[in-house]
């Protein structure tokens, strides 16, 4: 070999996998170039091409031997014997902890998701914008996870009658969140005596996260007029149904045609049906965007800073191998929700994640404002 290890070098060190630190300079430039490379052409890259490109000033036989020295170690591969290289996941790993240049911002895409938050009115509406802006800005599949109700802190209850025996619970969160619930009762309801019940719920319950007041729901209750009780008997029995909101709409998806427009879903011999069906079941399954986001800002990674980027097969999911996301948290009401987008895995990392760290700061502030 060339470069890297000399051959007793890779001998001693057998199959045992090798860290990005103690690759040469020289292997982790052409490994950078193979990855940009990728990343704006979607096609495998040669070693002709990178000796030509390449600032190291090496022969094409040189790069070449540099070349199988990183594929040896798992950072690069290739789809057939005469093709060029391309990354595999531990080589976009390396190059996102280590080789990436971030980005800033441009003055372009500040100004467009100041403009597009500035259009909102409602916290509904700038959940809902910064999905968009995000989807637009970045050209991928933009998602935006809602806080677990859970965590959220109850504001206030109200009653409103429907008919002679139907009312309507609707809890408001201080962050925007409304859960309704339509309760039956046996006997008819006079308005009175739900306005009675109403500011006895809001002086128990208000104040108090989902959570607690789950938890001490039958405690805090325990002493109600027996009328009100018996109205809310169902619930007192299994405050769950009123408190929980596994079934409620907690994503918002944007720029679905922007997965589709990529190169990897133009080529047939590529795009494979099981890669178009693991992204529409993504799109319409909320809990399979939930698990992924979540599952993904539980497992760290070595994230910089508050940025989680989860590449192919660490996503662990077989249907998500070809895919990275990326996401950050943002913050509405002292809760926290998640914003990122999902893309293939030759994403323009240097430029998205700065990305999605400036629209879910940009969108707190603005939350915090509402």
């Amino acid at each position: 070999m060339n470069d890297g290890l000399k051959m007793h070098d890779v001998a001693a060190a057998g199959n045992r996998p090798i860290s990005g630190a103690e690759l040469t300079e020289r292997q982790r430039e052409i490994l950078r170039l193979i990855v940009r490379h990728y990343v704006l052409t979607a096609n495998p890259v040669g070693s002709r091409y990178l000796a030509r490109v390449s600032s190291l000033g090496l022969s094409d036989a040189t790069t070449r031997n540099v070349m199988a020295d990183l594929e040896y170690y798992g950072y690069v591969d290739h789809p057939h014997t005469s093709a060029g290289r391309m990354p595999t996941d531990k080589g976009y790993r390396l190059y996102v902890d280590d080789l990436m240049a971030r980005e800033h911002v441009t003055a372009a895409d500040r100004k467009a998701v100041a403009r597009s938050l500035a259009e909102a009115i409602t916290a509904e509406d700038v959940l809902a914008a910064s999905s968009e802006i995000l989807a637009k800005l970045s050209r991928q599949l933009s998602m935006v996870l809602l806080p677990a109700l859970d965590e959220g802190i109850l504001e206030r209850v109200e009653i409103a009658q429907l008919s002679s025996n139907r009312m309507l619970i609707v809890l408001a969160t201080s962050s925007g969140r409304v859960r309704t619930v339509t309760l039956e009762t046996e006997t008819s309801l006079a308005q009175a005596k739900l306005d009675e019940l109403r500011v006895l719920l809001n002086e128990r319950l208000a104040g108090r996260t989902f959570r607690e007041i789950k938890a001490t729901f039958r405690e805090r209750l325990r002493d109600l007029p027996e009328h009100h009780r018996s109205t809310l008997r169902l619930f007192i029995d299994a405050p769950e149904k009123l408190f929980d909101d596994s079934h409620a709409e907690r994503v918002k998806i944007s720029g679905a045609k922007n997965i589709f427009s990529q190169p990897e879903f133009q080529r047939r011999d590529i795009a494979k049906d099981e890669e178009f069906q693991s992204i529409i079941e993504l799109i319409d399954n909320e809990e399979v965007v939930i698990h992924v986001l979540e599952r993904s800002t539980w497992n760290e990674h070595r994230d910089r800073g508050d940025i989680a980027i989860r590449i192919g097969s660490e996503l662990e999911d077989r249907n998500m191998t070809g895919y990275s996301l990326i996401c950050t948290k943002y913050q509405i009401a002292g809760e926290r929700g998640i914003i990122g987008l999902i893309g293939p895995k030759r994403m323009d990392y240097g430029r998205i994640a700065p990305l999605v760290e400036y629209v879910a700061r940009s969108m707190s502030g603005v939350l915090s404002a509402k």
